[in-house]
């Protein structure tokens, strides 16, 4: 019988723990130029965890939409969609990753530079849509992040990473 209750207890304190760490936000990146910087080292070095940690959660796509001049009805549709896209960003995560890295560039080489950004406001909300511009030896390359908001835990991000190519001078 001890056994018994024994491992009833142990079942409600892993249950508790685990529901504990599902609610914990993890603080990221306080400004776009530190984002970018820590994203790309992640993809430098396929670091699928990094990455994760600044896509969007619940609770960020739930404070996007609270500042959003949209109906309730809208609402609704675009928490769907977000939740939809960041599921399958999180999927997709390393399969993105092993497209941007296969890309001609001497990764191992890559020096990361600085950002760029273009500020927007959709639905009351305001971002950015960063460029990451980094070189290997003396040729510029761009990553784009898309759709990235700044939250209370910090800049996070909406959509996805793709590979730019060579930056125009």
């Amino acid at each position: 019988m001890k056994k018994i209750g024994l491992l009833i207890l142990l079942l409600f304190t892993m249950l508790f723990v685990s529901c504990e760490n599902d609610n914990k936000m993890e603080n990221v990146s306080s400004t776009a130029e530190e984002m970018g910087e820590v994203l790309f080292h992640a993809i430098v070095n396929e670091d699928a965890t990094v990455i994760k940690k600044y896509l969007a959660t619940n609770s960020d796509i739930e404070e996007r939409l609270a500042k959003s001049s949209l109906s309730e009805k809208k609402k609704k549709k675009k928490k769907e969609k977000y939740e939809k896209r960041i599921s399958s960003l999180k999927k997709g995560i390393a399969k993105s990753l092993s497209s941007i890295k296969a890309e001609e560039v001497k990764w191992d080489e890559a020096n990361y530079d600085w950002i760029d950004y273009k500020n927007f406001e959709k639905d009351s909300v305001t971002g950015a849509d960063i460029t990451i511009v980094f070189s290997v030896d003396k040729e510029q390359y761009e990553i784009k992040l898309k759709e990235c908001i700044p939250t209370e835990r910090g800049w996070v991000l909406f959509n996805k990473i793709t590979f730019k190519g060579k930056r125009n001078k």
